[in-house]
């Protein structure tokens, strides 16, 4: 693993804080372009970029400080350094939809047209922000045949010692690009507003669901699921109601045009 790519003097380059930067600009790109070929939202997307950014982060980082506080409690000072990992995304995930909640109410725009935009930028910056989590080290999975060894001095290794382990995040990112590449394939087709985004929280929440039997550094609770596993299921239903919903309201909005 490399969490430090090279240093600029004294100053270290963190992996991590490189990809996720990277992740970020990605993914802008992404629903820039989404917008673009829509023919909507295009300037809302740049102007919403910063507030789903920063909610985004916090959310991020609050959700991992949360879950792992018998760490943070005693190390206060690494709450803020998010250059050493440490940011979830079901959090990033919350803390950004918040965002667009609030920036969408404020200038009324409808929020589904929206989601719908930025749920392909949004899969673009997590497969990106994952490659960066692989160089930090971090988010490793269990021990496996088909796997990496981590270095002395990573909390893998630690854990783990030298045994190869599953490399889960980086199986996540390959999930994120093909649910991407269905959700830009079925973008021009999507029956109503709110398809695409539903189908991203539905999609994901499937393959993190299922990835998360091979990770190794997951909290567990009730019935030995694991925090992310129950985040999943309860994102699955509530998105599946809230498609019926709105497939049967369109219907219902079609058939009174007729």
């Amino acid at each position: 693993m490399y969490p430090v790519l090279f240093h600029i003097g004294d100053w270290p380059i963190h992996s991590f804080g490189v990809m996720l930067s990277l992740g970020i600009l990605s993914g802008l790109l992404v629903s820039c372009y989404v917008a673009k070929r829509q023919g909507r939202y295009l300037a809302e997307v740049v102007d919403l970029a910063f507030y789903a950014i920063v909610g985004g982060i916090i959310g991020a980082r609050l959700w991992e400080v949360a879950f792992t506080w018998d760490y943070y409690s005693y190390n206060p000072g690494q709450i803020v350094a998010i250059w050493n990992g440490g940011l979830s995304v079901q959090g990033a995930v919350l803390g950004g939809l918040l965002a667009v909640v609030w920036y969408s109410r404020r200038n009324s725009i409808p929020f589904w047209p929206m989601a719908d935009t930025l749920a392909p930028g949004l899969l673009m910056g997590q497969a990106v922000g994952r490659m960066g989590c692989f160089l930090n080290g971090c988010c490793f999975g269990i021990p496996h045949s088909f796997g990496v060894a981590y270095p002395v001095g990573s909390d893998a290794n630690f854990i783990f010692g030298s045994q190869k382990l599953f490399p889960a995040v980086l199986f996540e990112a390959g999930w994120d690009i093909l649910v991407l590449a269905l959700l830009l394939k079925i973008f021009t087709k999507k029956p109503f507003d709110g398809f695409i985004a539903l189908s991203y929280f539905i999609l994901y929440s499937v393959g993190r669901f299922t990835i998360e039997f091979w990770r190794g550094d997951s909290l567990r609770t009730i019935m030995d699921f694991k925090v992310a596993q129950l985040t999943s299921i309860i994102t699955i239903i509530v998105s599946v109601a809230l498609m019926v919903y709105l497939a049967n309201a369109s219907k219902g909005h079609r058939d009174q045009q007729c």
